[in-house]
């Protein structure tokens, strides 16, 4: 016999987590060889990171420029230039793949410009181009023993709602014991309607015991 037929108040708390704990999809987000991801919202990166996956809405993280001098040059000898810290704002789709780059630069010259004032291309991809925000942070804070996921963090805003909802989730767990058969079939009817497709099929898969 099907779950859904065996629905009682007991039920709504494994359902509640159910509905609720199914990932969110995500975008991938690939880097340009010039620049180095320093942290992300995933936690603090290798220094050989070139691809992240970013949760569909907005995403903040640090990156900087960084290029030999001579981009003719083959090896180091020349040295590198490098821009200060630079925190990356951009809302990333559900899905897909998001390029961010650096122009081609040709010159020495060039390049010292752009480390001072950097300027990034973010393209799906189709190539279309898609908005964000660039900051370039104090040189001031960017040194050797500089904690970038720390300084990334005192960048990103504090969502005031997610902690009210934790709360509800949980009220509800607990009161849901005391709820009739009438108000939980209500109540299931209403988390279904309020659920995306994927949830949705997570939920039938679990209420038919697949």
């Amino acid at each position: 016999m099907a779950r859904s037929s065996l629905l009682s108040p007991l039920l709504l708390s494994p359902l509640f987590a159910l509905l609720l704990s199914v990932p969110a999809t995500a975008a991938r987000l690939e880097l340009a060889d010039t620049l180095t991801l320093l942290a992300s919202p995933q936690g603090k990166p290798s220094a050989f990171t070139r691809t992240i996956e970013l949760p569909a809405g907005e995403s903040r993280l640090l990156v900087r420029f960084d290029s030999p001098s001579d981009p003719r040059s083959t090896n180091e000898s020349p040295g590198r230039v490098t821009s200060a810290p630079l925190l990356v704002t951009l809302t990333a789709p559900a899905q897909g793949t998001l390029q961010l780059t650096t122009p081609v630069l040709t010159s020495p010259s060039v390049i010292r410009r752009f480390a001072a004032s950097p300027a990034l291309w973010l393209s799906d991809d189709k190539g279309t181009s898609q908005p964000l925000t660039l900051q370039a942070l104090p040189r001031s804070r960017d040194g050797l023993g500089t904690d970038y996921q720390a300084l990334l963090a005192s960048h990103t805003p504090t969502v005031s709602s997610a902690p009210i909802v934790a709360t509800q989730a949980a009220t509800t767990f607990h009161t849901a014991s005391t709820l009739t058969p009438e108000q939980a079939d209500a109540t299931l009817r209403e988390l279904y309607l309020a659920a995306d497709a994927k949830r949705r099929k997570a939920f039938i898969r679990w209420a038919l015991d697949l």
